[in-house]
């Protein structure tokens, strides 16, 4: 460890940091000859690091370890751990037209009407990434530069609901229970580390693509595209969660877990035509 006497900070890159990952993972992929196919892929995880973040992007941000002389302190869940993730696919070659189950002997006319028709789908799901913590907004218990979280006093967990204090949504289901439920760090504590979660993420994306042929080896798609199909938001952004002096004795600000952005986009649809020759 170097340390210099005329700094009270002095920021250094290292490679002292130590993380963990232990996983289960589930797939499963199916072929049906009647033109459908899917892949269902289940992970069960836990990331588990002293600091979390790339070097090679040339910031400090999420690399901070508070306590240098004791680099586990700062141990806990990585900031992109996710426990639970399940995502699928399918395509399904749907059975109208010429040489399928249904109008299988179509005129050239009909056939270009209800045959070259496909539907696909990307649906994933998954627990909620780490929210942050309440930051001992008291002000540096060990790192001048960087201030330690706070430290739960009972247990606690996020508890997120869309109708917060004053109908907006928060991370918790009581703010002030919350915010009471953590102490100011002391010299030498980085305080608790991702142990709270924002809502968990879903979405739905879907394609239908016809395709026509217009001689043997040229052929024109129309395609129909919808990302997030149910416009489903899943909320993040927590907008504060300072801590001011002994927390346990006080009310916490208006903002205090508001959450305050969407994760993902919402709803997109386009339109696409493609011909290939």
């Amino acid at each position: 460890i170097f340390l210099h006497p005329q700094y009270a900070t002095f920021a250094a890159y290292s490679t002292l940091g130590s993380s963990w990952y232990n996983a289960f993972q589930f797939s499963m992929r199916k072929r049906f000859q009647q033109g459908l196919s899917f892949d269902l892929n289940y992970t069960y995880s836990h990331s588990i690091d002293t600091a979390s973040g790339n070097e090679a992007s040339g910031s400090i941000t999420g690399l901070n370890v508070l306590n240098p002389l004791n680099l586990n302190a700062n141990r806990g869940n990585s900031d992109f751990d996710v426990r639970h993730l399940v995502n699928a696919n399918f395509i399904y070659e749907l059975p109208f037209g010429r040489g399928k189950s249904f109008f299988g002997g179509a005129s050239k006319a009909l056939n270009a009407l209800v045959g070259g028709w496909t539907f696909t789908g990307i649906v994933r799901w998954n627990t909620g990434l780490p929210a942050g913590e309440p930051f001992d907004d008291a002000r540096w218990a060990t790192n001048w530069n960087v201030q330690s979280n706070g430290v739960r006093i009972r247990q606690l967990y996020s508890t997120p609901t869309k109708n917060g204090s004053g109908g907006v949504p928060n991370l918790f289901g009581d703010p002030t229970a919350a915010y009471q439920s953590f102490r100011n760090a002391r010299p030498g504590e980085p305080g608790d580390r991702n142990v709270l979660r924002d809502p968990g993420f879903a979405s739905l994306d879907a394609g239908l693509y016809k395709t026509i042929s217009i001689k043997e080896r040229s052929k024109i798609t129309f395609r129909l595209e919808v990302f997030n199909v149910a416009n489903h938001q899943s909320l993040t952004g927590v907008s504060s969660l300072g801590l001011a002096l002994d927390p346990n004795l006080k009310t916490p600000s208006s903002s205090f877990g508001k959450l305050t952005a969407i994760q993902g986009a919402p709803r997109v649809v386009q339109f696409a035509v493609r011909y290939d020759f």
